[in-house]
């Protein structure tokens, strides 16, 4: 079985999850991908031939006045907006699934459902279900152009009188670079807060960060990392980097041949922080390569909780925390 088999605590931080054996995540389908070009940058032209158009993605509004039937806000469609539930005094965040998902799947819904629990907050998802329920070359090629969507209708929300401050993108998957790149495009910017939720790997590289989630596409980039190294970046992308379970692979998650399971701990772990008692409390390595090379952190002493409603700017570096196998998952303080 692939499961954990326990884990030690020690005064000075946790040490890793100790597993029977690796997770044979499939060779073949990521070898299948890895042989069509890397996505390339915004400005490269390959991303003007087309593939998405402004009716391929639509901005769902929810609030607590209409929690379940969503409003369609437009690009530059000022009565759409002035004529929904959209209110200017309020906090916005913005939610944008990942590959084969949609604005009805677990993410976003179960995230848009935690924030309305717990305040009163403008969501917007952004449903483009119709460029990326392609295959995944189609549907990584396809991320620049919702991209720029999103940054077209951040726009039109500054120039009807919204601050970036108030601005905070959510994205899983490739949700996660298509929120990064309409942050770092955005005008009179920088965004307030980005939260990438385990950032697509496949097709994407550390070295173009124009094409992926960096942290200069905003004030402050938190990334959850869940999948590393196989549908999900391991390096870290953003100011603060989570790595649940050592952000690899995930105690639950059984035989998780296409790492599926592992991918979507992310969303699920986020979901859950919004409005669990209970913290995911991250211990702070002294650099990604303790955890790389080891699997485990031993801890500067510091710690900092993952998630949450608050963003936690001057708490840069790698956190390394577990979690339980199934629901809940918060496990609280590890030391």
């Amino acid at each position: 079985m692939f499961l954990w088999l326990f884990v030690i605590y020690t005064a000075v931080g946790v040490e890793g999850i100790k597993w029977d054996a690796p997770t044979p995540y499939d060779p073949v389908w990521l070898a299948s991908v890895q042989q069509y070009s890397v996505v390339p940058a915004l400005n490269e032209s390959r991303f003007w031939m087309g593939w998405v158009s402004e009716s391929d993605v639509q901005f769902r509004l929810f609030t607590r006045s209409n929690p379940y039937d969503y409003q369609v806000i437009n690009i530059n469609d000022t009565a759409s907006l002035r004529n929904s539930n959209f209110d200017f005094y309020k906090k916005i965040k913005v939610l944008t699934h990942g590959w084969v998902n949609n604005g009805y799947s677990p993410m976003p819904e179960s995230i848009k459902e935690a924030y309305l629990n717990v305040s009163d907050v403008n969501i917007i998802v952004v449903d483009w279900s119709n460029a990326a329920n392609v295959n995944y070359i189609l549907a990584s090629y396809n991320v620049a152009m919702v991209g720029r969507l999103l940054t077209e209708f951040l726009n039109f929300l500054i120039r009807e009188g919204v601050s970036m401050n108030d601005v905070h993108l959510i994205g899983h998957s490739l949700g996660a670079h298509v929120s990064g790149i309409a942050g770092a495009h955005v005008k009179r910017g920088p965004i307030y807060s980005i939260t990438g939720l385990d950032p697509a790997l496949p097709l994407f590289t550390f070295g173009n960060k124009d094409a992926r989630l960096d942290k200069h596409d905003a004030r402050h980039v938190e990334v959850i990392h869940t999948c590393g190294g196989y549908l999900g970046f391991a390096s870290p992308l953003g100011h603060i980097d989570f790595y649940p379970n050592g952000g690899t692979r995930q105690p639950g998650c059984g035989f998780d041949y296409r790492g599926l399971c592992a991918h979507n701990r992310a969303h699920m772990f986020f979901a859950e922080s919004i409005i669990s008692d209970v913290p995911f409390t991250g211990v702070r390595c002294e650099s990604y390569d303790e955890l790389y090379y080891h699997g485990s952190c031993k801890g500067t002493g510091e710690t900092l909780i993952m998630g949450g409603f608050d963003v936690h700017f001057g708490k840069d570096g790698i956190y390394y925390l577990k979690t339980n196998a199934d629901k809940p998952y918060a496990i609280g303080d590890p030391v």
